[in-house]
């Protein structure tokens, strides 16, 4: 019967042992997000901080998402996409995206996130979406990675990701199949006075991987403490 014991209570030390390394693991690895987070939060930061580079053949490889940029071109009203789903100050609404030719030929076309615009959740179809403006014209904005439309990210798996409220290049490719550039621009002042809104953009925040990791190591320490106690109490018994 002790060897029984003894034997039982050697397994459950073991099972501890792995449910403790498992926690720590996890913490770690939130921890590591964390910094990650951190980092890029302060380099985003840092680009905001610059200002503007002219896009043109000569920046175009150096440029990154986050960075200010002024390019001159004009706006093709041929090409216009409008994404649902967007919501500013509490009220639902959509941004329209324009494409943007550049006028230095060697820059692809890129989309513009020419603003904010009010409309019903439930309308199947959106008028009064004012024209971009015509001819040639310098406008200003911050470069953005486009969303990912394809899947969001688990921990051990991916799930369909919806496309409400995102901005995705697949869906821009069924308006225009051509070559665009690898970012898109959203404007951070409007090229002529119109009734889009310019909606404000905002780094990340840091997340809350540092309090996961945290939670992580808590629940490392009560396994511990836990099995600390029970072991006392089998000695006793």
């Amino acid at each position: 019967m002790a060897a029984k014991s003894r034997s039982s209570s050697i397994l459950f030390s073991l099972v501890a042992l792995l449910a403790i390394a498992f926690c720590v693991r996890l913490g770690f690895w939130q921890f590591d997000r964390y910094q990650l987070r951190h980092d890029i939060t302060q380099n985003i930061k840092l680009a905001l901080s610059q200002e503007a580079t002219r896009l043109d053949s000569s920046t175009q490889n150096q440029v990154d998402a986050w960075m200010k940029v002024s390019i001159e071109g004009r706006f093709d009203p041929a090409y216009q996409k409008l994404f649902r789903g967007h919501y500013f100050q509490e009220r639902y609404g959509l941004e329209v995206l324009s494409l943007f030719i550049p006028n230095d030929s060697e820059v692809a076309p890129i989309w513009v996130d020419r603003g904010w615009i009010e409309t019903n959740e439930d309308a199947a179809t959106t008028t009064n979406i004012p024209e971009p403006p015509k001819g040639s014209v310098i406008i200003n904005g911050i470069l953005r990675k486009y969303d990912d439309a394809s899947a969001s990210g688990g921990i051990f798996f991916a799930l369909p990701a919806p496309r409400i409220g995102r901005i995705d290049e697949l869906s821009l490719q069924e308006v225009f199949s051509g070559e665009t550039f690898h970012k898109y621009l959203k404007l951070q002042k409007s090229a002529t006075d119109s009734a889009l809104a310019i909606t404000p953009l905002s780094p990340p925040g840091k997340g809350p991987h540092l309090a996961y990791a945290i939670q992580w190591w808590i629940f490392a320490l009560l396994i511990a403490g836990t099995r600390i106690a029970l072991y006392r109490g089998e000695r006793r018994g």
